[in-house]
């Protein structure tokens, strides 16, 4: 059909070699920089999921603290008894360290009929820091009394 010639091979010169030279600096470059930028952006994603971890432990041990201040108060109130029934430093409690609560209790009485109640909220603010790091969580609580 086609006639096919075949091509003749020629040898390497010089001129061929010397075009190409610097070809393979500029890939080596490219080659660095795109590593570069890719360990950058893994040291970036380390370094916010250690923050996020620390956040959310220190979250967690706040809320404990806000926790353990609306329980103390409570107790306080409906006699149980309790020794910081507004505010207390957590020092020398294992998982607490550097935590601190404080509670406010307000009460207000209502009258239905003939029955008196009285009517609690307790909100408490627990605070934990670490460094730089200060993490504050929020809880209340209602409670109702009747009184006789």
């Amino acid at each position: 059909m086609y006639p096919m010639y075949r091509k003749k091979h020629q040898p390497f010169s010089l001129a061929s070699l010397s075009n190409q030279k610097g070809s393979m600096l500029v890939i080596a470059l490219f080659v660095i920089i795109v590593l570069a930028l890719l360990g950058l952006t893994i040291t970036r994603l380390l370094s916010s999921s250690s923050d996020s971890i620390i956040h959310e432990v220190l979250g967690q041990r706040a809320l404990n603290a806000a926790r353990a201040g609306i329980e103390c108060a409570v107790a306080q109130e409906f006699g149980g008894g309790c020794n910081h029934p507004v505010s207390k430093e957590f020092n020398a409690v294992a998982g607490l360290e550097n935590c601190n609560y404080s509670v406010t209790p307000t009460s207000k009485s209502i009258e239905d009929g003939a029955k008196t109640f009285t009517f609690w909220t307790f909100s408490s603010t627990g605070q934990c820091s670490a460094g730089k790091i200060n993490v504050t969580r929020f809880v209340y609580i209602d409670a109702m009394l009747e009184s006789e």
